[in-house]
């Protein structure tokens, strides 16, 4: 599997606080059935700015080494979606936003309770530029998880949506978990990923994900989110609808 959204670089976000942390965590996915991470700290957001994506890079760097090879970690963050979007996109690798595997595919998580209004016009000025909005656990941000026609129209836009594993399975709540079900019923799910942060708080979970879609949605369906829509993502493919 491909895991598009991990938290994995040391002492910069709400993931792991070392390396010791940061090697355990990527093992524990590579243990599991993951060979590729892509790392998404937090970037633009309050606590964790994370601009400097050299930085990053020099953390990526040493995580690689470290784990030998096994699982992989490339490039990417995970961005507190800002009205700016556009500008910021634009400054290109001198500007703090990295696609997942440097691809034209950006990860964007929305605060929690809403969605900005100005977002579909952002998400259709992005898909003019072949740039890819992967929205972030949509079924944990309660506009979207109520209204899942907001979503549906995002998508419309351009956009591609990302569940979390945990949710998929119950790891949070109810109401996440119904709102991914009701997300996966409608075909408004292009990937799943596990959001890993800590093997305690926040394990990667997408073996016990993947059984429980193959269950629910059949194998065929599961192969795509987990595995051919993540390699699309991160060669900057085109993914496969849902």
């Amino acid at each position: 599997m491909i895991d598009v959204h991990f938290h994995c670089l040391p002492g910069i976000d709400d993931g792991p606080r070392d390396w010791d942390e940061a090697v355990a965590l990527c093992r524990a996915a590579a243990d599991e059935g993951t060979h590729t991470i892509v790392a998404t700290p937090h970037v633009l957001r309050e606590g964790w700015i994370n601009d400097d994506p050299s930085v990053r890079d020099e953390l990526l760097l040493k995580l690689n080494t470290r784990l030998g090879g096994s699982p992989a970690v490339l490039a990417g963050c995970e961005y507190f979606f800002s009205a700016d979007a556009l500008e910021l996109w634009e400054k290109g690798s001198s500007g703090p936003l990295t696609g997942l595997n440097r691809s034209n595919y950006l990860l964007v998580e929305f605060p929690p309770s809403w969605v900005p209004a100005n977002a579909e016009l952002i998400f259709h000025e992005f898909s003019l530029l072949n740039v890819v909005p992967v929205i972030a656990h949509p079924e944990r941000n309660l506009e979207l998880a109520t209204n899942p026609d907001r979503l549906a129209e995002l998508i419309r836009k351009g956009a591609v949506a990302q569940l979390t594993a945990g949710s998929v399975v119950g790891t949070f709540g109810k109401s996440a978990l119904a709102a991914a079900h009701e997300f996966l019923r409608r075909r408004l799910v292009h990937l799943i990923a596990s959001d890993a942060h800590s093997l305690i708080r926040r394990p990667p979970q997408l073996r016990a994900a993947r059984k429980s879609i193959e269950t629910q949605y059949g194998r065929e369906r599961a192969m795509t989110l987990f595995e051919t829509n993540p390699s699309a993502v991160i060669n900057g493919g085109d993914i496969v609808g849902q």
